[in-house]
């Protein structure tokens, strides 16, 4: 039996009564935690006008989108559009150590078509659940050498996962199911070089992922042959992307056991690779009592990805670049003792003392770090004082990690400051309530209205 038929197989005979309990909590939390990114990145996204623009080329529907309600889209689109918000601000989840957002493309691909086809909560519930365990076995075996060919893993792995959701949604047969997510690798799509040029639209990809995923569990449903090869083929989509893969260990313990676990929490609006040196720059300013002012160097070793990606930009000119600026972050960890989405404007990006203390930051590929890369992802810090003092730490399990993870209070302060603004006090409320007793939900209908505005 095929990969895709393994997981047909998986999607199809697991519903939410089937589910363990930490799984079912899990899944909330990953809804709480990705509709908070989402809203913030659709109320702090620049280019937010000029993409709903476009997308109004691009079909026209009865489904509403977040924050825009007098616009309305087909269903796909609409989860393109949401799954766009939920990456726009750099405070989506990912899986601990494979460079992928599950949740920004899995959790708004099965409330907005979760919405459209009447489902219960419960059912969204179990996508949500099956969508991470589809994107994370398939990406957790593709690291490093996914990115490492230039394939930005959420833009393409997501895919799956939009699929996997869609077509448990739609009640699709094992059959359909496998040609579907056939079809959804023949549609993956995104490139790292997102990172280099263009920063500002890279969330864009990661939100056709939802599109292209549901198109193809549509497809299948309709009876189109999919290509149920497309994992494991001699021209398939792990040799293209990674390198062979055994099938027996992408599906070991399938059903049994649940990797939703892997997943990290972002608690600062930037690319997880400058999240080592925010962190560690703020545990060292908290332990020793230290101010901007007494600061001469940060250093900061880290692992090669990390330095291509967020370790050369020292001037960030929007609030793309600054999301992927370790020497930025650094400096407002110094200068603000946080990193939220309100430092990523103008207003500090231009500020002479930040940029002083940016100017400070020597980022540098170090070995140690490097050598453990991917399994650990990390950073090592160290600040050097006027005075001579010099304080070090070396971080790889960051809060919100798996190895110190976060739960419900704490995703939920984060939630409401993300929603803070945009929605009404008892609204952020209503929400937060809704998403915790999803289970018991006939609807979403009510939490949907909330958001549409």
């Amino acid at each position: 039996m095929q990969i895709s038929e393994r997981f047909a197989r998986f999607i199809a005979r697991t519903d939410f009564d089937s589910l363990p309990e930490p799984v079912i909590a899990q899944a909330k939390e990953r809804i709480l935690d990705t509709v908070g990114a989402a809203v913030a990145g659709e109320a702090n996204w620049e280019l937010k006008d000029e993409f709903l623009k476009a997308c109004t080329h691009l079909g026209a529907g009865d489904c509403r989108i977040w924050g825009s309600s007098a616009l309305t889209f087909p269903a796909a689109r609409a989860a393109a559009i949401h799954s766009t918000y939920a990456h726009a601000a750099e405070l989506d989840d990912g899986h601990k150590n494979a460079g992928c957002h599950a949740g920004a493309v899995v959790v708004p691909t099965a409330l907005t078509l979760g919405r459209e086809l009447g489902a219960s909560g419960k059912e969204i519930l179990a996508a949500v659940a099956i969508g991470y365990e589809v994107v994370y076995r398939i990406v957790a075996h593709m690291t490093p050498w996914q990115i490492e060919k230039g394939f930005h893993p959420s833009g393409n792995c997501d895919t799956f996962g939009a699929m996997a959701v869609a077509g448990k949604l739609l009640k699709l047969t094992e059959t359909q199911l496998a040609a579907g997510l056939g079809f959804a690798g023949l549609f993956a799509a995104g490139l790292m070089e997102a990172t280099v040029s263009g920063q500002r639209s890279k969330c864009v990809q990661v939100g056709n992922a939802a599109f292209n995923g549901i198109a193809a569990a549509y497809y299948a449903r309709e009876g189109m042959d999919g290509t149920t090869s497309i994992f494991e083929g001699k021209t398939g989509f792990f040799r293209a992307q990674a390198q062979p893969v055994d099938p027996e260990v992408v599906c070991r313990g399938l059903g049994q056991e649940y990797l939703i676990g892997d997943t990290y929490n972002k608690l600062y609006p930037t690319c997880r690779h400058a999240q080592p040196a925010i962190e560690g720059v703020l545990d060292l300013a908290e332990a020793h009592g230290f101010g901007w002012e007494d600061v001469v160097e940060v250093w900061v070793g880290t692992h090669q990805v990390a330095y291509d990606l967020t370790g050369k930009i020292y001037k960030p000119e929007n609030t793309s670049e600054a999301k992927f600026s370790i020497p930025y972050g650094a400096a407002l960890a110094l200068h603000e003792h946080s990193v939220g989405i309100c430092h990523l404007t103008e207003e500090y990006r231009k500020n002479p003392e930040i940029l002083g203390l940016a100017a400070l930051v020597k980022v540098e590929v170090d070995p140690e770090v490097q050598a453990v890369y991917p399994k650990k992802r990390g950073a090592k810090v160290a600040v050097t004082l006027k005075s001579g003092q010099r304080f070090e730490a070396e971080l790889y399990d960051l809060k919100g990690s798996p190895k110190k993870p976060v739960g419900w209070k704490e995703l939920a302060v984060k939630f409401r400051g993300n929603l803070t603004g945009v929605y009404r006090k008892e609204d952020i409320g209503r929400l937060e309530d809704m998403i915790a007793r999803l289970a018991t939900l006939s609807s979403v209908d009510e939490m949907m209205g909330i958001l549409y505005g």
